[in-house]
């Protein structure tokens, strides 16, 4: 057989690609008996020459000038690392021009410019790997390009915001305290906003929607909302109810219909998704032909991206074409959130008197909401008490409506919490 050798230029030399120098230098012999091929890393590109990542490896193949990677005809692949959208862009498309091969670990340029590249893919008749902007749910991926069947996608896509979520409640502490410990750790940037806020978990879908469903949607499209508003009481009482609280992001399909969403909700306690806990992934896969499909796996760390970036560079040498979507073929419209229907947890901090109960029961009925179950908890505060309502199944605008005039009454101390229940189909 043939050996097959690829020209590799590096991108980046922070946790994920430090890492991949490391595995392509431990796995050289193991790659060469296994698949017979060659990953000749030639060249870094790193601004800081001086950082201790950059002593680790040669100084012959360090250079901080991308034209010494882009512009050199040997190297026949470019793996980006470097995170940032624009000089990202710019380094990509640069390489695919030029007939390089690309694997990347940005999601949000996936996310954003995914047309763009593919065009740019598909001209140049180049491989573009990108299993490691979607770590913890990549050994998916095969599945959801070449699956037309898939009605929906649910999953956890964010590490750092199970790892607080999971974290609150299993050390019973706020959110606060243990975002601290994922930042030392290494699970949380120093600035946690992207991940907190659901911006990170939506990236991901709108990659795997392009994937599933074959179309392609804007940021501003996708509901987005994160964890910030999850208080620890949540935590206790939801699990008091036997149920977890998870941020998922959802995509599910309705003829030519979709809903694409990042938010909280509950799960129960024995749904798959509601066992993944630290900074682990996962995705369930409802397919109208054979049923359900799950997987689940580390999401955060340089370690599960390095790996699944060296699983893009044996697919570029074996010849295996890329998975990346052409163009969209398909536009499906976005239902609107207001108009979709769910189950609720509403907790509600109100004075402790006669006739509250009746006064939120009345506004919610008049706005078609039905209650299910209501607790009110025994703790109070300057004569408040939280009270824990659950509904059936009722739209979107009308459960907000209902809160906008229930948080406006007297007898409520501060603004309403909400978060949709998702009863997750089983994986057997």
């Amino acid at each position: 057989m043939k050996k097959r050798k690829l020209s590799i230029g590096l991108f980046g030399l922070g946790t994920v690609g430090s890492e991949v120098v490391g595995l392509l230098a431990k796995g050289r012999r193991e790659l060469k008996r296994r698949y017979n091929i060659e990953l000749h890393l030639k060249r870094i590109v790193e601004i800081d020459l001086n950082s201790e990542k950059a002593k680790m490896v040669p100084q012959s193949i360090l250079t901080p000038l991308a034209d010494d990677i882009l512009n050199d005809p040997e190297i026949d692949t470019v793996i980006e690392l470097i995170g940032s959208v624009s000089p990202a862009k710019k380094i990509i498309l640069t390489a695919l021009k030029a007939g390089k091969n690309v694997v990347t670990a940005n999601k949000a340029l996936l996310a954003m410019d995914g047309n763009c590249i593919a065009r740019e893919v598909e001209k140049n008749n180049c491989h573009l790997g990108f299993r490691a902007a979607i770590t913890g749910c990549h050994e998916t991926l095969n599945y959801l390009a070449h699956t037309s069947t898939i009605q929906s996608i649910t999953g956890i896509f964010n590490s750092t915001s199970n790892y607080i979520l999971s974290g609150m409640e299993q050390a019973n502490e706020s959110m606060e305290k243990i975002l601290k410990k994922a930042q030392k750790y290494g699970y949380a940037e120093q600035n946690p906003s992207l991940d907190i806020g659901g911006v990170d978990a939506a990236h991901k879908l709108i990659i795997l929607i392009r994937l599933a469903f074959a179309t392609t949607l804007g940021m501003n499209e996708l509901y987005i909302e994160g964890i910030s508003g999850i208080a620890l009481q949540d935590i206790q009482f939801a699990r008091e109810m036997e149920y977890r609280i998870r941020l998922l992001g959802i995509a599910r399909r309705d003829g030519n219909k979709i809903e694409a969403r990042v938010h909280p909700c509950l799960l129960p306690e024995e749904a798959p998704l509601s066992l993944l806990k630290g900074v682990e992934n996962g995705i369930q896969i409802n397919d109208r032909s054979i049923g359900q499909v799950a997987s689940f796996a580390e999401g955060a760390g340089g370690a599960p991206a390095a790996s699944a970036v060296i699983s893009d560079l044996i697919d570029i040498a074996e010849g295996k074409s890329t998975i990346w979507p052409r163009e969209a073929s398909e536009k499906l419209s976005v239902k609107p959130m207001n108009s979709v229907k769910f189950k609720y947890y509403i907790r509600f901090n109100a004075e402790n008197k006669p006739g509250v109960l009746a006064r939120i029961a009345s506004l919610l009925g008049k706005h078609q909401v039905n209650i299910k179950t209501v607790v009110q908890k025994e703790e109070s505060h300057h004569n408040f008490t939280p009270i824990i309502m659950t509904t059936d199944e009722a739209k979107e605008e009308n459960v907000h409506r209902a809160l906008k005039l229930i948080d406006q009454l007297t007898v409520i101390r501060e603004k309403s919490t909400l978060i949709r229940i998702e009863d997750l189909f089983p994986t057997s």
